[in-house]
């Protein structure tokens, strides 16, 4: 029977030109390597070389036979680090979000749930890698910003987020109901730099405003505290964390308001059947950063 390491050493052989070479970069002995191929000839009852007296060069069969077993290791590779992908997912919690707040809410809820199951999390607005992270076992779930259908995925609604204008009560807008984006588009505005897709939706929608980004999330804090600059919170964060007695201002536009939808594969659907009722009671003021 054809060995995997045999057609490891064909490949290895057509890449360094030489038995020798090729050796060398397998660690065996020249003999040994030379036994090994004659061993993978027999068994496919092809030549693979034309031999002279003092040449060995490979032919077109083996050229072929290289094709094959490239395309064969390879699939073996995906199938080793898929079946180590999956068998860590069993494991652990692994959830990639398109936005933070799935994330805070998520993990709190399933450290809580499943007490010794790892749980990790990682912040990524690009949905493609989402999607293919996820079906690579990467991801044991997912979260993004509208609805997708998936054959052999669940895509259920989780819960919404929507943004609020946070103001010291003397800036002019203090005294609204409501603001539109509009009314803040040109003025500077404090923001996080890790708030995923939410990032795109203010350039879009303020694209005339100073956006000031801040990467380290205490001196975010710090600078709030101390400045009368407008910065975004949403339901979610004002359930979080005291608002330094700044108002918190509903901004009414459509693209202010978000419904996140967990995915997963249909595997799991036991286990996270009862996320959207699950996150309708989760206590917010409890979830971790």
């Amino acid at each position: 029977m054809v060995e995997l390491n045999q057609l490891q050493q064909l490949v290895t052989i057509y890449e360094n030109q030489t038995i020798s070479k090729a050796a060398e970069v397998l660690l065996i002995s020249q003999p040994a390597l030379t036994r090994s191929i004659q061993r993978l000839e027999d068994e496919l009852g092809i030549k693979l070389f034309d031999r002279t007296k003092n040449k060995i060069t490979i032919n077109e069969n083996g050229l072929l036979a290289v094709k094959y077993a490239k395309k064969i290791l390879n699939q073996t590779n995906q199938m080793i680090d898929g079946l180590h992908a999956f068998d860590l997912s069993r494991q652990m919690i692994s959830i990639g979000s398109c936005a933070p707040a799935p994330i805070w809410g998520l993990e709190s809820l399933f450290h809580e749930l499943y007490p010794n199951i790892n749980v990790m999390s990682e912040l990524d607005y690009d949905e493609q890698q989402l999607l293919e992270k996820l079906e690579d076992y990467k991801y044991t779930i997912i979260v993004v910003n509208h609805p997708i259908k998936l054959k052999n995925y669940v895509c259920q609604p989780l819960f919404d987020e929507y943004l609020y204008l946070s103001l010291p009560p003397a800036h002019p807008l203090a005294m609204c109901e409501s603001i539109t984006f509009d009314d803040l588009d040109g003025d500077s505005v404090l923001l996080l730099s890790k708030i995923g897709f939410w990032s795109d939706i203010c350039k879009k929608m303020i694209p005339h405003s100073h956006l000031l980004y801040q990467n380290d999330k205490d001196v975010f804090k710090e600078i709030t505290k101390a400045s009368a600059l407008p910065y975004f919170k949403s339901n979610i964060t004002l359930l979080r964390e005291n608002d330094n007695n700044r108002i918190a201002i509903p901004i009414s536009d459509d693209e202010a308001c978000v419904t996140y939808y967990a995915i997963y594969h249909n595997n799991n659907k036991d286990m996270y059947k009862d996320l959207q009722d699950q996150m309708r009671d989760f206590d917010w003021s409890k979830s971790k950063s």
